[in-house]
């Protein structure tokens, strides 16, 4: 019976002793580095939270996210995760993930810490913990559940077709160009695909729904006003190039560039050749997938973010609460682990470009973060350019559409936003329809 007792006592006491700890424990972090997430925070109490249980379920969150000796066990389990695999001459891994583009509409808290005057700049901690708070794979709405292919040195999400969530999409756009139809503007779909679909190796690209015919679906439900554009073929007639991060779930820029001539040329124009282009690096990139898998095999082999620099002069302004001025290359994220968010700054509610090409043209892009590093590339062929992200936006989208004397709107998406209805509920959402 003893033994018994002093078996008990041995399993119980680290238990107790750790849950102390943790509770003791004095300034708590609210970023994980390593992961590239902001951490939960602790929930506010109030009664209608308690007896919903939403307070206990946002508690377990935040205890998790704030165990002591986190970062530890998550790397532990990023070991445990590399050993496990499938048997091949490869290393090959699936993690599961939640899709990174797809997060829920900041609130009014998280936009706070980004307010500032047109004046002033954000301290480099205020830009990081954006960073990681903008990349937050987050448990609430909009969030997708899915799946990463860890394929030796490179990282891609997979892709899961579902033709009622791709269809919610379309009617979204259908809908949208309705609302527009007697303002003289002109509404362009572009779907971009992932790394995934240009693998060369069929046992590992079937793991994915084939893309182009996602992609193809969708644009056939589409209103014939509507202009399609098909980034996909620029996209595979150059996949012998560095048109995908491998440790990212976004393309490069050089990738983004090739989606741009597509949409140039849908609209009977000429694209700016690359070689006109200046180009600087920044490295070593771990990007989101890496944070996602912890693979071993991509943090040997870093990638590194190409800077093409604007062609023409500009002013470049993102509005929260009060306007503030930055750089549409904003260096100031290169010493962050988010190197991504040097284009555009990351993502904002929305942002306004004005350059000195003065031809009176004007474009909206409503989208996730795959269109920041395409943004840039439409300089020299816009006089103001509109950046709208539905998961932060909160003004009346047609309103402003028609106050602002805006011809042009493009919605760019890359295809995981068709695997559930998340990111279109945000769109319905911005635009009034819900």
């Amino acid at each position: 019976m003893k033994k018994q007792q002093l078996n008990i006592i041995f399993f119980l006491l680290p238990l107790f002793l750790l849950g102390v700890l943790n509770l003791l424990a004095p300034n708590k972090p609210i970023i994980s580095e390593l992961e590239n997430r902001a951490l939960k925070t602790k929930p506010q109490f109030t009664a209608q939270k308690l007896w919903s249980g939403e307070y206990f379920r946002e508690y377990e969150n935040y205890f998790a996210d704030n165990f002591i000796f986190r970062e530890n066990f998550v790397k532990i389990s990023g070991t445990v995760n590399n050993l496990w695999s499938l048997p091949s001459q490869e290393k090959v891994t699936i993690v599961l993930n939640q899709g990174a583009n797809v997060a829920a509409k900041q609130n009014k808290n998280n936009n706070d810490q980004n307010t500032g005057s047109e004046e002033r700049e954000k301290p480099d901690e205020e830009i990081k913990n954006n960073d990681n708070q903008q990349d937050s794979l987050k448990e609430e709405k909009g969030s997708v559940t899915g799946k990463v292919l860890v394929l030796n040195d490179k990282a891609m999400e997979i892709h899961t077709f579902n033709a009622e969530a791709s269809k919610y999409y379309a009617d979204f756009i259908n809908d949208f160009q309705k609302r527009l139809a007697d303002k003289n503007c002109q509404v362009y779909s572009l779907i971009t695909p992932t790394q995934i679909e240009f693998m060369n190796d069929s046992r590992y690209k079937e793991l994915s729904s084939p893309q182009k015919e996602t992609i193809d679906y969708v644009y056939e439900l589409l209103n014939p006003s509507i202009t399609t554009i098909d980034a996909y073929q620029a996209l595979k007639q150059n996949t012998d190039k560095y048109i995908y991060f491998r440790s990212d779930h976004h393309w490069t820029a050089l990738g983004a560039y090739y989606a741009y001539t597509a949409f140039i040329e849908a609209k009977s124009e000429k694209p700016i050749p690359i070689e006109q282009y200046k180009v600087e690096q920044v490295k070593p990139y771990l990007g989101s997938l890496y944070s996602t898998t912890l693979s071993k095999e991509i943090k040997g082999n870093p990638d590194t973010v190409y800077l093409y620099q604007p062609l023409i002069d500009y002013e470049y302004t993102v509005y929260y609460e009060n306007p503030i001025k930055i750089p549409l290359l904003d260096m100031r994220h290169a010493e962050n682990t988010n190197k991504y968010g040097i284009f555009l700054g990351g993502d904002h509610p929305w942002g306004k470009i004005t350059t000195a090409q003065k031809n009176g043209k004007k474009i909206m892009v409503i989208k996730d973060s795959y269109a920041n590093a395409f943004v840039p590339f439409l300089l020299p062929h816009y006089e103001e350019i509109y950046i709208v992200d539905p998961r932060q936006f909160t003004l009346d989208i047609f309103a402003f559409i028609e106050e602002n004397n805006i011809r042009e709107v493009l919605f760019l998406n890359y295809v995981l936003v068709t695997d559930n209805n998340g990111f279109t509920d945000l769109l319905r959402e911005m635009s009034g329809f819900n």
